[in-house]
């Protein structure tokens, strides 16, 4: 077996899958589910739209924007809209739960999705082939080494729901291969750095 790397790195041949999709290319059992997933994170966010944290995630954000807060009336910029959102669909934990990972993508995508297309107004349906993509990037991510992040001490829908929001955003907006991979690059960057770790080339790696 051939011990050379290819010169195509797993991030650039995931870039070029992600961005050659098209929403009308999505089966019809797909986007219901992607459906679903959006009503779920909706009536989560409503049921939460009182409760202390969200009074907080609101009372920390200075911004303005175009971007919706569900069940409240001020506008956000898409980062803080996708913030006070998420925080509303996990908060009660009730949302939706892969058992792989564990992950719960819906708060994580859907949240970064809607905000993004309410920022950037892609044509048509392309939020749900952003939900599809960013959920299968986020479990399948979730699945390589399955509870270890959970036994490492870390939150597996943190850790991979930045990677399938960069992806999933990246879909739902059009981009190409080469933007796809610099948004994954950058997205684990800033966490490496967080973290104190040495940050990654992905067009190499």
């Amino acid at each position: 077996m051939s011990t050379r790397l290819s010169k195509t790195s797993v991030a650039q041949q995931l870039a070029a899958s992600i961005a050659a999709q098209r929403v009308g290319q999505l089966p019809a059992a797909v986007r219901r589910k992607c459906e679903d997933l959006l009503i779920d994170v909706v009536g989560l966010c409503v049921t939460a739209r009182n409760e202390d944290y969200i009074k907080s995630a609101l009372a920390g954000c200075d911004d303005e924007g175009p971007c919706t807060a569900v069940g409240h009336a001020r506008t956000f910029g898409a980062a803080s809209a996708a913030f006070i959102n998420g925080t509303a669909a996990h908060g009660e934990d009730f949302d939706d739960t892969f058992e792989g990972g564990p992950v719960h993508a819906g708060a994580v995508i859907v949240s970064a999705i809607l905000a993004a297309c309410e920022r950037h107004k892609p044509e048509g349906a392309a939020s749900l082939l952003g939900v599809a993509i960013g959920t299968e990037v986020m479990c399948r991510l979730s699945t390589v080494v399955p509870k270890a992040v959970h036994k490492a001490g870390f939150h597996p829908t943190a850790i991979f729901g930045v990677m399938g929001a960069a992806a999933g955003v990246g879909a739902a907006l059009g981009i190409n291969a080469k933007q796809i991979v610099d948004a994954l690059e950058a997205k684990a960057n800033a966490y490496l750095e967080k973290e104190g770790a040495t940050p990654i080339d992905w067009q190499i790696h």
